[in-house]
């Protein structure tokens, strides 16, 4: 589905396992991500998703804030954002959009086929 205005192409895909379809779908290199969390992740996949693809901006939505601490550190050392399910969707758009805009070259790395 396309946003109007805009060159972007958003997918949008829920699951009852979201870490693990995120996993499946980071393979398309996306140049960001919105994953929506229920608390009960575990830290190895959260870490495995983002190590997965160094070039995607992942915006993490969980159940309350703040987050388990270990979470926010692993979020954070891949550059990725945590937010509140409570936070208004507007929040989370501007910073979706303020992501992708700190990082020009996001997406597919030039030498991926």
């Amino acid at each position: 589905m396309g946003l109007r205005a805009t060159p972007y192409t958003v997918t949008v895909a829920e699951s009852a396992r979201p870490l693990a379809r995120a996993l499946q779908l980071v393979a398309h290199w996306p140049k960001a991500m919105l994953v929506m969390l229920d608390g009960s992740e575990n830290l190895v996949d959260v870490r495995a998703l983002l190590s997965s693809s160094p070039e995607t901006r992942f915006v993490f939505i969980v159940p309350q804030m703040p987050p388990r601490a270990a979470l926010a550190r692993v979020v954070r050392e891949h550059g990725g954002v945590i937010l509140s399910r409570s936070d208004a969707p507007i929040v989370v758009v501007a910073t979706l959009v303020a992501s992708l805009a700190e990082t020009p070259a996001a997406g597919r790395p030039s030498g991926a086929l």
